[in-house]
């Protein structure tokens, strides 16, 4: 079972390079598309790409998955974990808030 790092905007999966050698088990970081990997051609870089993205790269790995998602990347984190297609064991992501009408 992979812990899965997605980052968030504008860093790049290295964000989490300090972190995995702590985890103590095995992990994977996703390269954001334009951030840290090249965005395909012709994609236009809406939240459905990049959710649709994050469900594919998730469903290529073995599961279930422990997913941690940071900034961008826990927002993505969340809908994959709220639309049932990816097998995930758990989740986390870090900013809850910004779905707080009062968030800025």
């Amino acid at each position: 079972m992979p812990v899965v790092l997605v980052h968030g905007v504008p860093e790049t999966a290295e964000v989490w390079d300090e972190l995995r050698p702590l985890l103590g088990r095995d992990s994977v970081t996703l390269s954001l598309p334009g951030f840290g990997a090249p965005l395909p051609e012709g994609a236009t870089p809406t939240k459905e790409f990049y959710a649709d993205w994050l469900a594919n790269a998730l469903k290529e790995l073995d599961g279930p998955i422990d997913l941690v998602g940071h900034d961008w990347g826990a927002l993505l984190t969340a809908r994959a974990a709220t639309n049932g297609a990816v097998p995930l064991r758990s989740w986390v992501m870090d900013v809850a808030c910004v779905y707080h009408p009062s968030y800025v």
